[in-house]
């Protein structure tokens, strides 16, 4: 049996839901070919912020209002400085305002990027609940095995290289829209070999109560849109082993708009024509991206 999982009203800004290194930057070694005939060993490490989550959306009104408030304070403070004060005192009243409202500005908009974050959590506590008892590591280190033997790269036990993949399953868009992001690094002690990063999209569900269609039928979507995204990372991952297509910093860049679920995108990178039935662009930190809707290319 094939195991799997996974697999707007806001006007706001929508933060990653998941801790991946801001860093992570394309790497491929010369001799990357001849290195990955030895074999290598599959690692799958846990994600520092949990298998499931999701994207956390904070409200840009929240925000707004709050600087407003600052603004306020801060402009409301230094007039009765300025009415009161004399002499050197004045200057260091004033210095005390301007701190006072940085640290006033900076703890109000933590406090609503901490509701944001416990609102996501609250999103997808749900999932987790219901598939507590699923075995991560062993589900993805088979899915990751298997269709990347079918590439051609069987992993070995005896190897002295090491894959160690990232996986994680992201949901946005009031849960509509799933993607399946892999983080991979291939080493040799601690020479770094290969580094990428894939963002696999399933399609858009079209849906109101969209946790409960995604744990209908023992959660049956998730573990279509999971093994999918395997399938798709795994291939898009044997390719850039082969071609160093995607290892390269993004060049050629162009303005892309593409839409998922209800929210449009519109960001910069670099289409790559692949020739199959998904979009594939490259984004300005080289990170690769697949789904299944056209983007725009201009």
């Amino acid at each position: 049996m094939r195991l799997g999982l996974v697999g707007a009203g806001l006007l706001g800004l929508a933060l990653s839901g998941c801790a991946t290194d801001a860093n992570l930057s394309p790497a491929r070694s010369d001799t990357l070919e001849m290195q990955l005939a030895q074999g290598f060993q599959l690692v799958i490490e846990t994600p520092e912020d949990g298998w499931l989550n999701a994207d956390v959306v904070i409200d840009g009104s929240r925000l707004s209002e709050a600087g407003e408030q600052t603004s306020r304070h801060l402009s409301g403070t230094m007039q009765g400085v300025a009415n009161s004060s004399a002499g050197a005192g004045g200057g260091a009243a004033v210095a005390g305002t301007v701190i006072g409202s940085m640290l006033l500005a900076n703890l109000s908009q933590s406090a609503i990027e901490r509701d944001a974050r416990r609102a996501a959590k609250g999103q997808i506590d749900p999932v987790d609940q219901a598939l507590s008892g699923h075995d991560w590591a062993d589900y993805y280190h088979l899915a990751y095995s298997r269709e990347l033997s079918k590439q051609g790269y069987a992993p070995s036990l005896a190897a002295d290289i090491s894959l160690r993949i990232v996986p994680r399953v992201r949901f946005s868009d009031s849960m509509q829209v799933l993607r399946l992001v892999t983080e991979a690094r291939l080493t040799q002690g601690n020479k770094v070999l290969y580094a990428g990063r894939i963002e696999s999209f399933a399609e858009p569900m079209q849906c109101e109560d969209c946790l409960s269609l995604w744990l209908a039928q023992d959660a049956a979507h998730l573990h279509a849109a999971a093994n999918a995204g395997v399938d798709d990372s795994a291939a898009l991952l044997a390719s850039d082993w082969r071609t160093s297509r995607f290892s390269g910093i993004a060049s050629q860049e162009q303005t892309l708009r593409y839409q998922l679920g209800t929210a449009r995108h519109v960001e910069r990178g670099r289409l790559l024509p692949l020739g199959n039935s998904r979009s594939v662009f490259l984004d300005l930190r080289g990170w690769l991206k697949s789904m299944p809707v056209s983007v725009d290319a201009r």
